[in-house]
């Protein structure tokens, strides 16, 4: 019997097999559509495409919740296609990923879905930052042995930021604070900023996260880069070491666009060209001062405060020692070094952030050494057990091991 790991996030799904980390695959979690031929693409047969103009997604999710079950479905259904992962699911047990605190009416159509319609052999179902909890031993202790007392998980995702408290593998319920900030908000601000500074590009969502991927990064001392930026479009005036200039696809020999000077012998003009500066670090610092943009919320930096705060005073050093920052945002140049910072500067405590070497699967990778594991095989239902427990049972069964 095979483990099948799939990481359900909002932007795209980390999926395969937990015997065989080769299978590992990313798909787009929506389906797209075409502006100039209408035509539509499920998950990742958005790749085979060359009119990359103009998409328009629609996605599973809203605020962070599954709710768009049609186009949930279809992408599973490509996902567990022999075109894919090649998934029998009477013969494969399921690990799945879930938001924190998510509605039982969800839970109970996703358990009904991955049972009944589906027919899955098993089901682990579990939040991403749990997954990122049990991994935590190999990236704080190293080969040591030991698992950290106390976790605290900031998963800085696609829809929302979560920072969530762990102790002895439990998480600390009173403790969860949300940010309505991720990667999605970013690249809107992103493409509201060019649009109106530079080029109108409301409509490029594709082209605009690849370059918040390529050129955004997280200022360590913001005040000091937006003064030294002072007058900056791109590189073309008083040559700013943080200007630069992104080459825009043309979809025929570029997909996504890349870093002029990045690539050798490319030739471009003016109107190719999408001038960068302060947009870089301005676009990202929205993470720590979401009132800038309109949200009345604290920041990742004061969420970890307070999630911190609201667990027994006891735990308080230990938490702060063991912050694990992971999720597409993560990958933000400068964003644990600028987090430890200025959690360290509210703290009497030390503080110390740790990132995975690769953010976006870490919760992946640990569910699958997990699904090897016997904790692994305590949090399982099998398909008779659902049927035997119910619904209800079910859900209170897997509300156990968040």
């Amino acid at each position: 019997m095979r483990t099948l790991v799939l990481d359900n996030g909002s932007f795209a799904i980390k999926c395969g097999y937990a015997e065989d980390e080769t299978s590992a695959r990313t798909i787009p979690n929506s389906v797209t559509r075409t502006k100039r031929t209408k035509r539509m693409y499920v998950g990742d047969l958005i790749d085979s495409s060359t009119d990359l103009s103009g998409l328009y997604y629609r996605s599973p999710f809203e605020r962070g919740y599954l709710v768009h079950w049609d186009v949930q479905l279809a992408v599973w259904d490509r996902v567990f296609s022999s075109d894919v992962l090649g998934c029998t699911p009477n013969e494969t047990d399921l690990m799945l990923t879930e938001p924190i605190f998510n509605l039982h009416q969800i839970q109970r159509n996703m358990d009904e879905i991955v049972f009944e319609e589906y027919g899955f052999a098993s089901l682990v179902r579990a939040p991403t930052a749990r997954l990122v909890e049990a991994g935590a031993r190999d990236l704080i202790y190293g080969d040591e042995g030991r698992d950290p007392e106390c976790v605290l998980v900031v998963d800085a995702g696609h829809a929302f930021t979560h920072v969530v408290p762990y102790h002895m593998g439990r998480q600390i319920a009173s403790g969860v604070r949300r940010v309505d900030v991720g990667g999605r908000l970013l690249t809107n601000y992103l493409k509201e900023t060019v649009s109106f500074r530079y080029w109108d590009m409301m409509d490029e969502t594709f082209i605009m996260s690849a370059v918040k991927e390529k050129c955004c990064f997280v200022s360590e001392d913001f005040k000091r880069d937006i003064e030294a930026t002072r007058g900056c479009v791109g590189r073309r005036r008083g040559g700013n070491p943080l200007g630069l200039e992104y080459v825009l696809p043309d979809f025929s020999t570029s997909r996504q666009g890349f870093i002029q000077g990045s690539q050798p012998d490319d030739i471009v003009t003016d109107s190719q060209l999408l001038p960068l500066c302060n947009e870089r670090f301005a676009i990202p610092e929205a993470l720590f001062h979401p009132s800038d943009i309109g949200i009345e919320q604290a920041g990742i930096h004061q969420a970890v405060v307070q999630a911190v705060a609201a667990c027994p005073a006891e735990m308080h050093a230990v938490l702060l020692a063991n912050i694990i920052v992971v999720g597409g945002s993560a990958c933000l140049p400068g964003l644990r070094q600028r987090l430890q910072s200025e959690v360290q500067a509210q703290v009497s405590h030390r503080v110390r952030v740790f990132a995975p070497q690769d953010p976006v699967h870490w919760a992946w990778q640990n569910g699958c050494a997990l699904a090897t594991q016997s904790r692994a095989r305590s949090w399982q239902v099998s398909k008779a057990q659902y049927e035997e427990m119910g619904a209800h049972r079910t859900i209170a069964h897997f509300g156990s091991i968040s």
